[in-house]
């Protein structure tokens, strides 16, 4: 009975191995790059009075609390190799607030994308400590528990989303201009976190191309974040007169990057032109000089973000059309720059 039994279970074994080695093997799938677009939903219908624009974006004066101009702008996104929305959000309330709730998180096709909220903490919390001068101290405790009671309403409003980005399991917040933050530690986070009952994923504005936030051994909060990365480069006294986005990006801010790169986990942002209402100086560009910009990004040693996710890119931006740095359709350069993210992404 034993040598049937044996021939058996080789002939068993065999058949196993056979269909096991003559299978191609599968490689694993790599990590996703992602490309995020900072977006702004704080435009009135047929009333964009409050600022100058640069561009006439093709959907005329929209709002942005209605879910078809958001369904446009998804699948614009969705079409052109912009995976998900890094959207600006102002608390509770707010302008923000409610035209998100209502316009974008309504449209019919939000699967197709992802968001992820933009908090602006430089804006909400600079008063919070008693007083506005452009730094937020957070050996005030009521800045903290400010920041705590936003997080609070984000996760009950926001984390649970079936679109909502996540980052190791934990939901993505950028911060706006973390390097004005004072006194800031680990364990605010570790409070926040605490009081939440969840992990968050927290994405930092700190590099910066002057002073001390040009280096992390040096800048401000370079120790506490999980990733860091830059809204915005603009620096007015840095700007030649011949400059345009391509060149100020390449003299200005790669070798700011390049330092950010080596020590930490960067999410480089890039935008395609600067021009705001402020009366700065402007950085023209064009879609062939976005494709450059958006190589020198790519050059850049990143380290990986987390599980699944090798690189972020962050688009400064969709439609902040205050300061002219915009890629969403216009009618003076129709879908010129979505057409070199497509290609790039």
């Amino acid at each position: 009975m034993k040598r049937p039994l044996l021939i058996a279970l080789t002939a068993c074994f065999a058949a196993v191995a056979w269909e096991r080695w003559s299978t191609p093997l599968q490689a694993a799938e790599p990590p996703n790059d992602l490309l995020l677009a900072y977006y702004y939903p704080w435009y009135l219908q047929g009333d964009w009075s409050r600022h100058a624009y640069a561009g006439t974006p093709v959907l005329g004066k929209y709002g942005t609390d209605d879910p078809k101009t958001a369904a446009q702008h998804v699948k614009w996104a969705s079409d052109y190799g912009i995976d998900g929305f890094f959207t600006s959000w102002w608390g509770r309330g707010s302008l923000t607030d409610k035209h998100l709730k209502a316009g974008l998180l309504k449209a019919s096709n939000i699967g197709d994308i992802k968001f992820a909220i933009y908090y602006e903490a430089f804006g909400i919390l600079d008063r919070v400590d008693g007083k506005k001068d452009s730094i937020v101290d957070f050996s005030k405790p009521a800045v903290s528990r400010r920041m705590i009671a936003d997080f609070a309403i984000m996760k009950e409003q926001f984390f649970a989303h079936e679109s909502y980005l996540k980052i190791d399991d934990r939901p993505v917040v950028g911060l706006y201009v973390t390097r004005q933050f004072r006194h800031f530690k680990a364990a605010h986070i570790a409070a926040l976190e605490k009081e939440l009952g969840t992990d968050v994923y927290l994405i930092a504005d700190e590099p910066f191309i002057v002073g001390r936030q040009r280096r992390p051994e040096t800048a401000e909060n370079s120790s506490v974040f999980d990733a860091y990365s830059s809204y915005n480069m603009f620096e007015n006294a840095n700007i030649r007169d011949d400059d345009t986005a391509l060149t100020f990006m390449r003299r200005e801010v790669m070798p700011v990057y390049r330092a950010w790169a080596k020590k930490k986990v960067l999410l480089p942002g890039f935008m395609p032109s600067y021009k705001d209402f402020r009366g700065n100086k402007v950085l023209p560009g064009n879609a062939v000089e976005l494709g450059k910009i958006i190589e020198l990004m790519k050059s850049l040693p990143l380290k990986p973000v987390g599980k699944g996710v090798d690189r972020i890119f962050l688009l400064t931006s969709f439609n902040e059309w205050w300061e002219g740095t915009t890629v969403e359709p216009a009618k003076e350069y129709g879908t010129g720059y979505l057409e070199v993210l497509r290609d790039a992404f």
